[in-house]
């Protein structure tokens, strides 16, 4: 049958040179238009045959195209109510009209940069409530960015700092004392270079370069930033690959078009023939996504070469930063700036100071005050953490936190008692610091688990203390001991690049589960937790498990190794899949683009008696299963191992079943029958594969029921046909 198509639907495939369907109606008309179908754009009708929803997912829009898909819905009235533009080359999103009335945007897999990665990182919700918002308000465009000087200590990198505030800043400063945590300045300005009447914001953060201080690079090295990075010019850079690699994973969108420039000083230090930190050719080719720029400076040489440095910094500042000027509605740029004047008289306030805030500058929609403090935090503004007892503690001033922590992390106690240290030793130092009881308390939270994850709470001896992992010593405790057997469940996560702070931030996390001394036959006077720097030994589910990070100098590679004993093999899978659990929460924010591989040792008989047994890739293993494939041979034993056998020794059942994919319907509905089905339009609809899993399971299990019932019933059938063959 010919469905007759509306104007505007005609106007867009002769637009986009495409043809559109109408979407299907299982199991919604919304889901069914939503959904994505390769190579097959759809379109949504009401009951009066008007336009309510387009899903043109990977159709090549760009920019351009749509912006001419715009207006067309204006010209023609349009207000759409769902909208699918995922899997495009969309940068500067331009909202259609009447995005006041959208229920669902799904506008994942583009390049975008307005909505900023910040809101869409938020999910499908925030983006679409940021749109709406910013339609209600109207926008201000703003020349502001935050600049990182990074690098080793005793590069230059306060130097630097003090002088793009104050060109006559003395140097060398004789009190200039080395830099603890982070230094902000916030407001270094001039007018844009490109734009006279325009002025520019930059804030200014100087990182201490100890290595004790890369653990918290991950909260504050954030993406649509200018980099900086020391390096002296007297001396090999030993970590220069570390900055480079982690400015490439925390200040680079991996999707992004174009590079992101990064500005190399070389402080020559009064050496003439300085040493270059870096091959440009290696560089070029190891670090694509990075513009090099390297500039040469003695700072205590005042003149011509500190102003170059200056003008080179304004030109890439005004040229080079892609996503400036920044588009943020008008009312949250008020909110931003109130809480940049309070900043000058405060270090921290409690949500509801915040809401108040926000509440006396027209946002009064709890959901949008959420979104902005999310906003704020994932830009580096403030530091609030959402949930638990962090909830009611904002940090307007991130520099005053951290270097709280710090002081307390490289105080004498701490180091002396390798990173074990008590309430006492807090309050001490804290007291001296000048910080108040409550203040104590709240920093306190903000060490443990559910903020930067630098320390926890522990019980050895009879006494409740704190253990930081990363001041811990290297070698695990001595009493420790572990028998490998051919039942030990093994799973190694290989990292090409692996931030510093990753296996301390796990221990944390796996803090409650570690084990006692005193759970080993090895108990003594002086029990302490079965923790060092690099790993830690659990104890769950009736399971022994060991987990360590192992620089595998041997191979080349930096991995973290689990391993877990235990009777019972399905103990043993659960164990392991809590440990991975907690790790992959880690990777997915802020090491969102981290690069990792997980293997599964081999189970032949010949490496499970091998302390290096043959690894298989997990991808590897899945997509060959998927094409059917039984077996993989170990490059070891030249054995075929069963590859169901290899992944049930690690997974759990529900881990290896494949998510059943939603079918559509091929019977065109134009009609909207989903008006009363509002509750699927806040955002679940896109995430319909989050169910738990016996929600995933009913069909199948209906389908395996139903199969027995036709087994059963034409068994009956045969017996009576026997019986009536063979008479009575």
């Amino acid at each position: 049958m010919n469905i007759i198509k509306p104007i505007i639907i005609q106007q867009i495939e002769e637009q986009l040179q495409l043809t559109l369907q109408p979407a299907p109606s299982l199991p919604t008309p919304l889901r069914g238009l939503m959904t994505y179908k390769e190579n097959q754009p759809k379109y949504l009708l009401d009951e009066q045959d008007r336009l309510i929803g387009l899903n043109l997912a990977a159709t090549e829009l760009d920019d351009a195209r749509w912006q001419q898909i715009v207006i067309l819905l204006d010209k023609h009235g349009v207000q759409l109510q769902a909208l699918n533009l995922c899997e495009n080359q969309l940068k500067d999103f331009v909202p259609p009209p009447g995005i006041a009335v959208m229920t669902d945007l799904d506008l994942d897999d583009n390049p975008l940069e307005y909505p900023s990665p910040e809101t869409v990182q938020q999910g499908k919700a925030a983006v679409l409530r940021f749109l709406q918002v910013a339609a209600a308000q109207g926008t201000r465009e703003a020349f502001e960015v935050k600049m990182l000087i990074v690098g080793e200590g005793e590069t230059g990198k306060t130097t630097l700092w003090n002088l793009l505030q104050t060109p006559d800043h003395p140097v060398p400063d004789e009190d200039q004392k080395r830099t603890v945590g982070i230094q902000i300045k916030e407001g270094w300005e001039f007018p844009h270079l490109d734009h006279p009447d325009t002025p520019f914001f930059i804030n200014l953060w100087d990182f201490g370069g100890q290595e004790i201080q890369y653990m918290t690079h991950q909260f504050f090295l954030t993406r649509r930033s200018f980099y900086v990075l020391l390096a002296d010019g007297r001396k090999e850079a030993a970590n220069f690959s570390y900055w480079l690699d982690i400015i490439s994973l925390l200040g680079r969108d991996p999707d992004q078009d174009g590079r992101l420039p990064l500005l190399v000083v070389v402080n020559e230090k009064g050496n003439t023939n300085p040493t270059l930190p870096y091959d440009s050719n290696t560089v070029k080719e190891q670090y694509p996504g990075l513009e090099i720029i390297r500039k040469h400076i003695d700072f205590a040489e005042k003149g011509g070469r500190l102003d170059d440095l200056r003008d080179k910094i304004k030109k890439i500042l005004c040229r080079n930063i892609a996503h400036l000027p920044i588009t943020i509605p008008k009312l949250w740029d008020e909110v931003r700036n109130e809480l940049k004047v309070l900043r000058q008289e405060v270090n921290h306030i409690d949500h509801q100071k915040f809401l108040d805030i926000c509440n006396r500058h027209g946002i009064s929609d709890r959901q949008q005050q959420d979104d902005l403090s999310q906003f704020f935090h994932d830009l580096g503004l403030i530091l609030h953490f959402h949930e638990g007892i962090l909830e009611d503690f904002i940090v307007l001033n991130p520099s005053w936190a951290v270097n709280a922590i710090y002081t307390i992390l490289e105080s004498e106690d701490a180091t002396y008692n390798q990173g074990r240290f008590n309430q006492e030793v807090l309050k001490s130092i804290w007291n001296k610091k000048g910080f108040s009881i409550a203040e104590q308390g709240k920093l306190l939270n903000l060490m443990l688990k559910d903020g930067l994850e630098v320390c926890f709470k522990a019980k050895e001896q009879g006494d409740e203390i704190f253990i930081a992992p990363q001041l811990l010593p290297e070698e695990a405790p001595e009493e420790a001991q572990w028998e490998d057997s051919p039942e030990t469940l093994r799973y190694i996560y290989h990292y090409p690049f692996m931030p510093k702070g990753l296996i301390g931030r796990l221990i944390v996390r796996l803090h409650e589960d570690i084990e006692d001394c005193c759970d080993t036959d090895q108990c003594h006077l002086d029990c302490r937790k079965m923790v060092w720097k690099n790993g830690m030994y659990l104890r769950k589910a009736h399971c022994r498990a060991r987990v360590r990070y192992i620089n595998d100098r041997k191979q080349g590679r930096e991995i973290i190794q689990l391993e877990v004993q235990g009777p019972e093999v399905e103990d043993r899978r659960y164990v392991l899949r809590d440990i991975r659990e907690e790790l992959e929460e880690i990777h997915k924010k802020p090491f969102s683009s981290l690069r990792f591989f997980e293997k599964i040792p081999c189970c032949c008989d010949e490496c499970k008696k091998s302390v290096m047994p043959h690894e298989y890739d997990k991808d590897d293993l899945q997509r060959m299963k998927k094409k059917d494939v039984e077996e993989m041979r170990c490059m070891q034993s030249g054995m075929n191992v069963p590859i169901r056998q290899l992944l049930d020794g690690v997974f759990q059942e529900r881990e290896l079943c494949a998510e059943p994919k939603l079918q559509e319907s091929s019977t065109p509905v134009t009609v909207n029958v989903y008006a009363n089905q509002h509750k699927e339009s806040s955002g679940e609809s896109a995430d319909a594969s989050k169910k738990p899993w016996w929600k995933r399971w009913w069909l199948g299990i209906v389908g395996v029921l139903g199969a027995i019932g036709v087994v059963l019933a034409n068994l009956v059938k045969i017996i009576e046909a026997i019986e009536k063959f063979l008479g009575p």
